[in-house]
């Protein structure tokens, strides 16, 4: 899947298969077409099944380690609902739920704000969230007065989103942004390919360090891999960025 076009946050080596330092790309998750929906239901197209060794990392350090959050660290994230459909707030609930199951990263809500999104946005702001590293954004926003594009290839994206590292480019992530397409036609809940709880839990996905995979049955597939949920190789990626691979120095905020 293309990227947009903006520099990374940070400068580093190239890597195999995958520009290593890509932090601060945004990454698009596909709508899904509604002709392949129709014709799954239609035809009953078995769910695919994944795989445990297909999972990819947006960025790894100079050693090789993938570039991860401090798991013994909580992650504080906030929500802009303001653009939001009813029932959006527990598509991001059970998402958080799920990653922090398959990371075993603590996950703190911080509640409601009015911030929006951005490609350019801080990852410490002082005056809105205080002495800390900005809490992990997740927004629904109109693409039509957004600087986000949800353009890609000709394709209309249904969320964006982007990792954040600090400024001094530090290896450890800090925070984080999601951005969901508000004119997306699939409503929210996980019932179904396409609905929007899949496309919250895929985007939150790359703010933890996953990267795009080629492979059906892996929710991390551009176009969502036709799953709900994520695949065993989506599982196997978030476990290695998660507590099994032990605690992390956060640097201190500024």
């Amino acid at each position: 899947m293309p990227l947009p076009p903006w520099p990374p946050l940070v400068p580093g080596p190239h890597r195999r298969r995958y520009p290593a330092w890509v932090i601060g790309s945004a990454v698009l998750t596909i709508v899904f077409l509604v002709a392949g929906i129709f014709a799954s239901v239609l035809f009953r197209t078995p769910t695919p099944q994944g795989s445990a060794d297909e999972y990819r990392f947006l960025a790894r350090d100079f050693s090789g380690d993938p570039i991860r959050w401090n798991p013994c660290d909580p992650i504080h994230y906030v929500t802009n609902l303001t653009d939001a459909p009813a029932g959006s707030i527990d598509d991001v609930t059970e998402s958080v739920r799920r990653v922090s199951m398959a990371t075993g990263i603590q996950f703190v809500d911080d509640g409601e704000t009015d911030e929006e999104p951005s490609q350019r946005r801080d990852s410490y702001q002082l005056d809105r969230y205080g002495d800390e590293w900005a809490p992990v954004l997740i927004a629904w926003v109109d693409p039509d007065d957004s600087p986000i594009s949800f353009s890609s290839d000709g394709h209309t994206a249904a969320g964006v989103a982007a990792p954040q590292v600090p400024s001094d480019g530090s290896d450890v992530l800090v925070s984080g942004w999601v951005a969901i397409n508000a004119d997306d036609p699939n409503g929210p809940g996980f019932g179904w390919i396409g609905a929007q709880g899949p496309v919250v839990l895929h985007e939150l996905g790359h703010v933890m360090g996953l990267d795009h995979v080629k492979v059906d049955g892996e929710l991390m597939e551009g176009a969502g891999g036709g799953v709900t949920d994520f695949g065993p190789g989506d599982l196997e990626g978030l476990r290695i960025l998660g507590r099994s691979s032990g605690c992390l120095n956060t640097p201190d905020p500024g």
